[in-house]
């Protein structure tokens, strides 16, 4: 989720009737879908689809099921995400 119209490649703006709460008992309301890919540290650019675009929206937000459905284990370790492919066991540094 992001609300920086500039991240996607594609977007497809509309009502998607979805209201999301954050935690600072925030109500941000989704007004888009998209697709954004972003440059690793090393490897090929990660795409994300269904990316919602929420207006107002402070922080940009992955989220870790996403990841593993693209094929992702996600390791926290030390101040930093770490993806591991399970297919390759390749791992990788990601700056989110």
């Amino acid at each position: 989720m992001t609300d920086d119209k500039i991240l996607f490649s594609t977007l497809e703006e509309k009502d998607l009737k979805m209201c999301i709460n954050m935690g600072d008992d925030g109500k941000y309301y989704v007004s888009g879908e998209g697709t954004i890919s972003f440059q690793r540290e090393h490897g090929a650019p990660l795409t994300l689809t269904n990316v919602k675009y929420v207006p107002r929206q402070k922080k940009n937000l992955v989220l870790v099921a996403m990841l593993e459905d693209k094929g992702y284990d996600v390791v926290f370790n030390k101040g930093k995400v770490l993806l591991r492919h399970i297919t390759t066991g390749q791992t990788k540094r990601i700056g989110i």
